[in-house]
């Protein structure tokens, strides 16, 4: 009996109705560049974005914001100067460092190459009793202040090199 029951439960859920296939309808694609579907008008907007001053605090080295610090290390070590002029007048050494900084300042690149000058060359003054004493460039080596000193004996003739505490860059 059991079997029977079972035969007309399952008779009952089994129908003749063909199945159903679900047809889904074809959908249109979107615009295929921002430019079918943007509509903004850029002549609605101003020109120039306002302008605000603000003065901006860091902490940056010189070296850095000028664009300076490959240029090398500054190491001081014992070189060479020419001394120029050396006398216990003051006035007298002022005046031969004005005209020491102004020849130095006519010099051309290539004058300054030939006697082993850099572009950025310091005049040196300073006293030790009882003499004033005026000095230009930093070299490491005797030979490199050569031909500094030949150049400038032609106008001043008592310019010698001497051994000075120096700067180089490296």
């Amino acid at each position: 009996m059991m079997i029977v029951a079972l035969s007309l439960v399952l008779a009952a859920c089994s129908s003749s109705a063909p199945a159903v296939t679900e047809i889904i309808p074809e959908t249109e694609s979107g615009p295929t560049s921002w430019a079918e579907v943007e509509t903004v008008d850029m002549n609605d907007y101003p020109d120039l974005l306002p302008q605000v001053e603000e003065e901006l605090e860091h902490d940056v080295p010189p070296s850095l914001m000028n664009s300076t610090a490959d240029d090398g290390t500054a190491i001081e070590l014992d070189g060479f100067r020419v001394q120029v002029f050396s006398s216990s007048e003051r006035a007298e050494a002022a005046r031969v460092e004005d005209e020491l900084q102004r020849w130095l300042n006519g010099l051309s690149d290539g004058q300054r190459n030939r006697m082993g000058l850099t572009s950025a060359v310091t005049v040196y003054s300073f006293y030790r009793p009882p003499f004033y004493r005026i000095r230009v460039g930093d070299f490491e080596r005797r030979d490199d202040a050569q031909a500094l000193m030949s150049s400038l004996q032609r106008q001043w003739p008592g310019a010698l090199i001497v051994p000075d505490r120096v700067t180089i860059i490296r």
